[in-house]
């Protein structure tokens, strides 16, 4: 049988409001998607009807005599739909002279699986390749940055009026014209640039830092300096050729890196987190690259409930 219009409406907005939910169901939402030619324009009317209304909440306020949430309560993405219909019936009451000109279309979600590789072909002509187990997101408004959860490889086309920005955890990366790689995790984050350059900031210390070509920074957190060192080996995009090379990279990136390519939870002790390491790990199963890096840097790997933990050898 046939969804119903009103039955397609209302699953879009419930995918819509999970959207930046930690537990949101992303291949679900893909196969939803493609499961109906009606789901997609669905979908995108929902989350264009929520950017209006979030554009047109200040006017909103005002014509209602309301005051403005306390937004510390809770996510502006995260209000229940319940109130983004009584505010779509308060827009409708004004008038549509209060809404933007431009509709802003919804945001874009790129993602691989465990040992997949994905190319993406940016609307500007830049690309990136994502690692395994990454997820990017581009926004539907052409300045957003885009928002990257694990390791890519960028190619960006430079435009001085139209730079790109990227935000990875508690960082923001600013292209100045470049091919870089980066990865982030717990905390850490590591740029290789190949080509270029780019300027990172901490969104927690502020400051900015320019990487030029053949250099590569890394922070081990995002209150304290970034170390800025030379690229020695060909380190950058070893997950597309089945050989990660490693040259004095902290171990929390090395085990984000295993876990992202195998789908194993890997617990890195905070205490040797920062630690760094140089080798050759060879993509496989969790366990061989696991016992390959215990073997190569002297850790200990013992179970930890559905996750493997990662302690210093011994005489540490």
């Amino acid at each position: 049988m046939s969804e119903d219009v009103d039955d397609i409406d209302e699953a879009a907005a419930r995918w819509h409001a999970m959207q930046y939910d930690d537990a949101m169901d992303w291949d679900g939402f893909t196969r939803w998607l493609e499961a109906d030619p009606r789901h997609r324009p669905a979908y995108d009317a929902i989350a264009l009807l929520d950017a209006r209304i979030d554009a047109a909440l200040p006017v909103l306020r005002h014509a209602l005599g309301t005051e403005p949430p306390i937004r510390t309560l809770r996510p502006r993405r995260a209000i229940g739909w319940a109130l983004a219909g009584t505010a779509a019936a308060a827009v409708a009451a004004i008038g549509i002279a209060f809404m933007p000109g431009n509709p802003i279309p919804a945001p874009t979600i790129y993602r691989t699986a465990q040992g997949q590789v994905r190319d993406v072909q940016l609307a500007d002509g830049s690309s990136t390749t994502l690692s395994p187990g990454s997820m990017l997101k581009v926004s539907g408004a052409s300045r957003d940055p885009l928002v990257l959860n694990g390791s890519a490889r960028f190619d960006i086309r430079h435009d001085p009026a139209r730079p790109i920005e990227i935000r990875v955890g508690d960082y923001s990366i600013r292209d100045v014209g470049t091919r870089f790689e980066v990865s982030a995790s717990g905390g850490m984050l590591r740029v290789a640039v190949t080509e270029g350059r780019v300027a990172v900031r901490s969104l927690n210390a502020g400051g900015e830092v320019e990487v030029p070509a053949g250099q590569v920074l890394t922070a081990t957190d995002s209150r304290s300096a970034p170390a800025l060192t030379a690229i020695r080996r060909a380190t950058p995009g070893g997950w597309r050729t089945g050989r990660l090379t490693y040259d004095d990279v902290p171990l929390g990136l090395i085990a984000a890196d295993i876990a992202r390519y195998s789908g194993k939870s890997i617990v890195v002790d905070p205490r040797i987190a920062k630690q760094r390491f140089s080798g050759i790990l060879a993509t496989g199963s969790a366990d061989a690259m696991i016992d390959a890096l215990c073997e190569l840097a002297n850790l200990r790997k013992r179970s930890e409930g559905d996750a493997i933990r990662l302690d210093g050898g011994a005489g540490r």
